[in-house]
């Protein structure tokens, strides 16, 4: 801590009077007077404050002592210990046998603020250094991985327990209330025993990292601690906001993995599933390939086989059979079922879509390209392809 400022010696004064009803000095330990409720005795010296500092403890001024000694009025002063070292003089102002018996509570008051400021100094510290670590990771490389290492035992991360990476995003803020519920978001989360670590990336997006304590099965639905998370942020009317599940990690390695797999999650979630909140690494394993940081021959074939597949088909009734298709596993009853159409007429979609694209969502290789040329359209189309 950087010691007895003039900004505490003023909140000292400032608690202290509130309750005692005289007037406060605090003197550091040079004996100048850098807190008072008479404003017109900042900065002088103090002679008692320096007498009391010789003795290691209380000397008190009668009215007479007063008349002798420099810049003192009659009173008590005792000095404030911190860590076994003085630091300053409390005084107070007024006849000693009426002041001196709220020394030891004012000298008390002034010691345990010392010690609070102390520990939100020391939580201020720790939130910093746990910030620049999630930072480190999120922009290095594997070739770091000893250094990442060194900061997580310095911050008391236990980096080889499972833990899984996770990022809130908010959505429909305008650009002046971004960075301020940003803020919130990470106010409201910071310290909770599910939340071992998290940094605000940018004004839309926190990155956190979390406990993973159990397995959960795919397509179900949220785990309790996104549930939580989503519960402590709507107790706060934080919303609406989307977030992304990476998958679980351990080791530094992990932890990079992770976070790019929540990065790619939240892209392929955004796109393909927008109306979702939240959306999990492990459920869209197929959908998070089709999010490439530069575009090859491949992609471009497969984006201009759905923006003709798209104009051919402006209804959009056969890109819903075909959605339908891939998430009811080719299981053509349900599929009709769910369209509400005869199986003669799924039948005669499914071939008009062959026709169309010339491949057949009926051979599960040629399904997988269809889905993919989906996919890579709407998210190129989303601006997450290339947007981090």
């Amino acid at each position: 801590m950087r010691g007895l400022t003039k900004e505490i010696a003023m909140e000292i004064v400032r608690r202290t009077m509130h309750v005692i009803g005289y007037n406060v000095n605090v003197m550091d330990k040079r004996g100048r007077i850098i807190g008072s409720g008479d404003g017109k005795r900042l900065g002088q010296s103090h002679e008692g404050a320096l007498l009391a500092i010789e003795r290691r403890g209380r000397f008190e001024i009668d009215q007479e002592s007063a008349a002798r000694l420099q810049g003192v009025l009659p009173g008590t002063n005792l000095v404030i210990e911190f860590e076994d070292e003085i630091v300053g003089v409390i005084g107070i102002t007024g006849d000693p046998k009426e002041v001196t018996k709220y020394g030891e509570l004012v000298k008390m008051t002034a010691e345990m603020y010392l010690e609070h400021m102390k520990l939100l100094e020391q939580a201020q510290w720790d939130k910093r250094m746990k910030e620049n670590f999630l930072l480190a990771v999120m922009n290095g490389d594997e070739g770091n991985v000893q250094t990442l290492r060194h900061q997580a035992q310095q911050i008391h991360f236990q980096v080889d327990k499972p833990h899984i990476a996770c990022i809130i995003e908010l959505i429909d803020r305008n650009e002046e209330e971004l960075m301020t519920t940003m803020k919130r978001v990470a106010d409201v989360l910071e310290g909770r025993p599910a939340v071992q670590l998290i940094t605000i990336r940018n004004a839309r997006q926190v990155v956190l990292i979390k406990e993973h304590l159990h397995e959960r099965k795919p397509h179900t639905d949220i785990c309790e601690g996104i549930h939580q998370i989503r519960r402590w942020l709507d107790v706060k009317e934080i919303s609406p906001l989307r977030i992304a599940v990476g998958k679980p990690f351990t080791g530094i390695q992990g932890m990079m993995k992770s976070i790019q797999s929540a990065e790619d999650t939240m892209r392929a979630g955004y796109a393909i599933y927008p109306d979702e909140p939240v959306y999990y690494a492990t459920d869209l394993q197929l959908e998070t390939m089709a999010v490439p940081s530069v575009h090859n021959w491949m992609s471009e074939e497969l984006l201009q086989l759905w923006a003709h597949f798209m104009e051919e088909d402006r209804s959009g009734e056969l890109q819903q059979t075909l959605e339908l298709f891939y998430i009811e596993n080719g299981e053509q009853q349900h599929i009709a079922e769910r369209l509400r159409i005869h199986r003669n007429t799924l039948r005669y979609r499914l071939q008009r879509i062959t026709e169309l694209t010339g491949k057949d969502p009926r051979n599960y290789q040629e399904l997988f390209l269809l889905m993919s040329a989906r996919w890579l359209y709407l998210l190129e189309h989303s601006g997450t392809c290339r947007d981090k």
